[in-house]
């Protein structure tokens, strides 16, 4: 497995962040996307070890990068699981890793799907704020696919939101009414 830093841009083009991307290196059949192997490591449980692995890579890679004075600023996203996620143990495992790398937490951002956070609104809601609290942020991937209601929403202590690439890809008509008005909700909501 292999993470690929992809830079998240402000509007002026400027390199304020990067996501982690997660990537299989196959002996065979080269570069093997997400989509052909994460549904088969949640099935089998593999989820679990294997976004430990992300996240200790990633906050190690930051941790570098926040001695280097062009990178120090950068915020590092990860994808992180509902599986992973909802783990009893979840807060005090990744205050650890935080505590063993050296991460800079304001840093850290961890990414989650609107789905996840609906699986268990009370226990995200708990554990976001307790993460909040040490300084870990959030940004909701994938807005706009889910159910969520704005009550709901407005609870969660997100920092960003990323609105699903089929808003976007391709350009339809009407979308950039919907773009526009997710944006404007995301300002609106703080």
């Amino acid at each position: 497995f292999l993470l690929y830093y992809q830079p998240q841009v402000d509007h002026n083009g400027k390199i304020i962040g990067v996501e982690a991307l997660l990537r299989w290196q196959h002996p065979v059949r080269g570069m093997v996307s997400p989509a052909d192997f994460i549904p088969l490591t949640e099935e089998t449980g593999l989820i679990i070890p294997l976004g430990l692995w992300v996240l200790e890579t990633a906050c190690l890679q930051l941790a570098q990068w926040a001695g280097n004075a062009t990178t120090a600023g950068l915020t590092l996203a990860v994808n992180v699981s509902a599986r992973q996620f909802h783990l009893p143990g979840f807060i005090h495992t990744l205050e650890g890793l935080l505590e063993r790398t050296g991460t800079p937490r304001n840093r850290l951002k961890l990414e989650l799907t609107e789905s996840l956070v609906l699986d268990d609104i009370d226990d995200a809601i708990h554990k976001m704020h307790a993460l909040r609290k040490i300084g870990v942020r959030f940004s909701m991937d994938d807005f706009g696919t889910g159910y969520s209601s704005l009550e709901r929403l407005r609870k969660l202590p997100i920092d960003t939101l990323k609105i699903d690439r089929s808003f976007v890809t391709p350009l339809r008509e009407g979308d950039d009414v919907m773009v526009r008005s997710m944006i404007r909700l995301g300002q609106e909501l703080g």
